[in-house]
């Protein structure tokens, strides 16, 4: 979490919220202006049962917001890999975890 006494950059207008964990500065360009989480990673098997090759890897799940947006999102993916990506709402997150929960559980 930020030091809520250091001082926000003149373009932030917003305090961040408590998850957030990036060093603002005055120079951050505006795609960069984004509150981001402390980023998980979560071993998973990539692939299908209809897909010849399966691929193990790490996924980076992480809480982000635009600095001035209310909406906050749930990235889910491999950063490195352009597009292999989820971002999700809060809400749609949680309603897509408990979603995968009761599959997982053979609840399906």
């Amino acid at each position: 979490m930020i030091d809520p006494s250091r001082s926000r950059p003149p373009w932030q207008h917003d305090p961040c919220p408590a998850w957030c964990v990036v060093e603002h500065d005055e120079a951050d360009l505006l795609a960069d202006r984004v509150h981001d989480s402390a980023g998980r990673y979560t071993p998973a098997v990539l692939g299908g049962p209809l897909e010849g090759e399966q691929a193990t890897t790490e996924l980076l799940i992480l809480m982000s917001r635009r600095s001035g947006d209310a909406g906050e999102w749930v990235f889910v993916g491999q950063p490195e890999r352009d597009g292999h990506h989820l971002s999700l709402s809060r809400e749609g997150a949680v309603r897509v975890a408990h979603e995968i929960l009761r599959l997982a559980s053979g609840s399906g």
